[in-house]
């Protein structure tokens, strides 16, 4: 009888750990947060911030003392935190405080498992007449230039233009009025680049030593974000493996 007895003590033991009973251990409320809620998935969190930027938990904390403010890196990601919470307000679609809510862009959306973000496209885009051997536009001034220096190599080979094209991977026409001179401002889209070229203004600002995109030394470039898609991934609206089976 004994042995039963102590098979079903053990056994009731164990279930009220694991439905958070007396024996379970309380969980230890998060130190230290200075930007994140006092709520917010530390654990779900932090493992975003690893896959991120390619790296384990010791990158930004000291071993041992997660909370300690040692790490000089810690507080590089608290501006990186508040940097991401400011380019969302760019976008009408994001909603919530990063890391909680929905974003267009987060710290994957730059550093695709890479310490140091990208900023030049591995290859040319080359549309149907590129691909057929036509030559690329000869570089002219550029007209209508509402915030790009008046002697920006805006077309031809190695231009801004082109830039942009390898950055989205797409055409002129994507921002242009298809037909009309490229000067003209029929493309909602040219406006939204405009917007986008401030963006990276802004970003960069963040870097000593950076210029005014696109003249000097960029930290982030349009392909750093884009990566050949119009539309940028994140956490958010980044497609997904489905789960491993059990």
């Amino acid at each position: 009888m004994q042995p039963l007895i102590f098979l079903f003590v053990l056994s009731a033991s164990l279930f009220a750990q694991q439905q958070g009973g007396r024996g379970a251990a309380p969980a230890q409320a998060p130190k230290n947060l200075k930007l994140l809620a006092q709520n917010t998935e530390i654990p779900f969190v932090m493992r975003g911030f690893n896959e991120a930027l390619g790296v384990e938990c010791t990158y930004c904390h000291v071993q041992g003392d997660f909370a300690a403010d040692t790490n000089p890196k810690k507080e590089i990601a608290r501006k990186m935190i508040a940097m991401v919470r400011l380019i969302d307000t760019s976008f009408p679609s994001s909603a919530g405080a990063f890391p909680d809510g929905y974003h267009e862009v987060d710290c994957s959306t730059c550093h695709r498992g890479s310490v140091k973000p990208e900023t030049k496209a591995p290859r040319k885009f080359y549309n149907r007449g590129n691909s057929l051997g036509a030559p690329p536009p000869a570089q002219t001034p550029g007209v209508s230039l509402k915030l790009l220096p008046p002697d920006t190599h805006v077309h031809g080979a190695d231009s801004l233009m082109g830039e942009f094209r390898d950055a989205l991977n797409v055409d002129c026409n994507y921002c242009h009025g298809g037909g009309r001179p490229q000067e003209v401002d029929i493309n909602p889209r040219k406006d939204i680049a405009r917007k986008m070229i401030m963006l990276v203004r802004q970003i960069n600002s963040n870097f000593p030593g950076t210029g005014v995109f696109p003249v000097g030394e960029q930290v982030v470039t349009c392909w750093t974000c884009h990566r050949g898609d119009t539309h940028p991934v994140s956490v958010s609206n980044k497609r997904y493996d489905p789960p491993a089976p059990k």
